[in-house]
C-alpha cells in the first residue's frame, strides 16, 4: 500500500483550505453587487452657530470621503459615482433643505445615474457634545426605505465623526455577513 507523501497531503490541505476561504467569502458577499448612490451626509439640528460653517463642511468632506472609501472596500455594493448628476443635485439643494427629506429627489438622481439603491445620510447634531448618525437606503424601482437605523455618538470632532462612520460601515457589513450567512441555513 502506497502512503502519500506530506507535500502530497500538504497540497490537499492547502486546497480544502483555499476552497472553503473562496466558498466563505462568495456566501458573505453577492456576486453582482447592487449599484448604490451615496449622496453626501448632511447636517441638521443645532448647526452652532455662523462660525463653525468651515468646520462643520471641512467635517462633512472627511465624514463624505470616509463612508465612500469604506463601503467601497466591503465588496457590498457598486458605488455610482454621482458626478454626472452634480448640477442637479446642486439646484436640489438649493430647492430642499437636505436631500434626505426631499420627497423622492434622492430616487429621481439615483435613476438619472442608473443606480439600484441610494443612500442618504446626516448627522443631527443636538449640541457639541451630543449627536448622532442616521442613515436610510431606499430602493430605486419600488421608491421604499429598505433599511434604516441611527446610532449616537459623542464630540462634535473629527474623531467622533470618523469612528461614527466606520462603525456604521461595519455594522453594515456584519448585517449583511448575517443575513447570507441565515439565507444558508
Amino acid at each position: 500500500m502506497r502512503r502519500p507523501s506530506i507535500l502530497g497531503l500538504a497540497l490537499v490541505a492547502c486546497a480544502t483550505v483555499t476552497l472553503a476561504a473562496s466558498s466563505e467569502a462568495n456566501t458573505q458577499r453577492p456576486a453582482f453587487p447592487s449599484k448604490l448612490l451615496v449622496l453626501d451626509v448632511e447636517l441638521s439640528g443645532d448647526l452652532g452657530g455662523p462660525e463653525l460653517v468651515p468646520e462643520h463642511q471641512a467635517r462633512l468632506n472627511l465624514a463624505n470621503a470616509r463612508l465612500r472609501e469604506s463601503l467601497s472596500h466591503t465588496g457590498l455594493y457598486q458605488l455610482v459615482d454621482s458626478t454626472p448628476a452634480r448640477s442637479t443635485i446642486e439646484e436640489l439643494r438649493a430647492r430642499y433643505l437636505y436631500l434626505h427629506d426631499c420627497n423622492g429627489c434622492d430616487l429621481d438622481i439615483a435613476r438619472q445615474l442608473g443606480a439600484d439603491q441610494v443612500l442618504v445620510a446626516w448627522v443631527n447634531r443636538v449640541s457639541a457634545l451630543i449627536l448622532s448618525l442616521t442613515y436610510e437606503f431606499h430602493d430605486v424601482t419600488t421608491g421604499q426605505i429598505t433599511a434604516r437605523k441611527s446610532f449616537g455618538f459623542r464630540g462634535d470632532n473629527d474623531t467622533s465623526w470618523t469612528r461614527a462612520i466606520d462603525y456604521m460601515v461595519r455594522d453594515l457589513d456584519e448585517s449583511a455577513t448575517t443575513r447570507s450567512s441565515e439565507k444558508e441555513h
